[in-house]
């Protein structure tokens, strides 16, 4: 094989292997979420938000998790999944102490192929405290 034959075939393989590298891609969607106190009257309180993103896929059946803040130590409260709206509702035990909480959108990923990945990024919500 000649020397110019050799570089062209060896130029022709490194265009072609950029052009595979540069075709797969990840995209990360930003998401927030937010809790609240809802007081129900008679029943026991409950915690509130929604989860918001650019991208509508990141705000449906999204999986929360509440934990509870007692100093420097959290211990999971429970989890709950969004609507279609990205809102979600959480009810909390009986006692009426007052409590600190906060909400964890966990990360979702939209599409995982050898092509695209597509995730939708964790949030965390602010501290709340009820009662």
């Amino acid at each position: 094989m000649t020397r110019i034959a050799r570089i062209a075939l060896l130029t022709a393989v490194m265009s072609f292997s950029f052009l595979a590298v540069a075709s797969a891609h990840t995209s990360k969607f930003d998401s927030t979420v937010s809790i609240k106190d809802k007081k129900n009257g008679q029943d026991p309180d409950s915690l509130e938000g929604q989860v918001t993103s650019p991208k509508p896929k990141c705000q449906a059946e999204r999986t929360i998790k509440i934990f509870e803040r007692a100093g420097d130590a959290k211990t999971l409260a429970g989890t709950t999944t969004t609507d279609a709206d990205g809102n979600y509702e959480f009810f909390l035990s009986e006692n009426t102490e007052p409590r600190t909480f906060y909400a964890v959108a966990t990360r979702k990923v939209l599409r995982n192929n050898n092509k695209h990945r597509h995730v939708c990024k964790r949030a965390k919500s602010e501290d709340i405290t009820t009662g």
